[in-house]
């Protein structure tokens, strides 16, 4: 789902509904901890305004609220960024703990359930990406979603483009005919979110990868047994 299909919420209704101040909303944007894509500038009667997806906003500053108690603001990025490293060696039970396995995933990233093994962020992304379109994928298109996203990966500093570039992972189909023939053919591809595509294909589903880094940072960056809520300059 994109932001221009999800319920909206205004910045002053966030204000209004988590009680933190407009000075700390865009504190916790310059620091990098709510995302950028997430303030979304439309058109009204009183001119523009900002808006933002209102279920992720509000369980994002309300994650935000409940880390910053433990850690000086100044600090919070950074151990947010230390908890994940951390958090990575973790074992699959908590992957499950936070809702990212099912027998699907399991399969398509040939996972034993008891397995313990270090867990690198890439392959955190890639499973936290494939995870968010498990329920409207098939078992093949969710295996070409991994493989491009790894190979993607491989390329360059391609995960430290991720928040900048606005990269997505998108999963298109095309129905190809001829001879008496017709088949359906799935594609995979990450690129920024202004790719046009051939018209006659249709966009499946779309991952921003930059939310699912940020859903990795803190989610698995709350302390072990923490149950997730989770289940991605002056504008005035």
């Amino acid at each position: 789902m994109n932001i221009d299909e999800e319920k909206l919420i205004s910045k002053k209704e966030v204000l209004e509904e988590t009680g933190i101040s407009y000075g700390q909303l865009y504190r916790w944007k310059r620091k990098g901890l709510i995302p950028e894509s997430w303030f979304v500038r439309r058109s009204t009667f009183t001119g523009q305004e900002t808006f933002f997806p209102r279920d992720k906003i509000i369980e994002r500053i309300e994650q935000i609220k409940e880390m910053k108690g433990k850690r000086p603001l100044d600090d919070l990025a950074e151990m947010i960024t230390e908890k994940v490293n951390e958090k990575l060696q973790i074992a699959f039970d908590r992957l499950q703990e936070l809702d990212w396995l099912d027998e699907s995933i399991l399969r398509v990233f040939d996972i034993d359930k008891e397995e313990k093994r270090p867990l690198s962020i890439k392959e955190a992304l890639c499973l936290g990406a494939v995870s968010c379109v498990r329920g409207s994928t098939r078992g093949e298109e969710r295996d070409l979603l991994k493989r491009t996203l790894e190979v993607a990966l491989e390329r360059n500093d391609l995960l430290d483009r991720i928040p900048d570039e606005a990269l997505r992972l998108y999963l298109l189909r095309k129905r190809l005919s001829g001879g008496g023939i017709s088949a359906e053919v799935s594609l995979a591809a990450v690129t920024g979110p202004g790719a046009i595509f051939d018209p006659d294909i249709q966009l499946v589903e779309t991952v921003d990868l930059g939310e699912v880094l940020e859903r990795i940072k803190l989610d698995l960056g709350k302390e072990p047994g923490t149950k997730s809520d989770t289940e991605d300059e002056d504008e005035r």
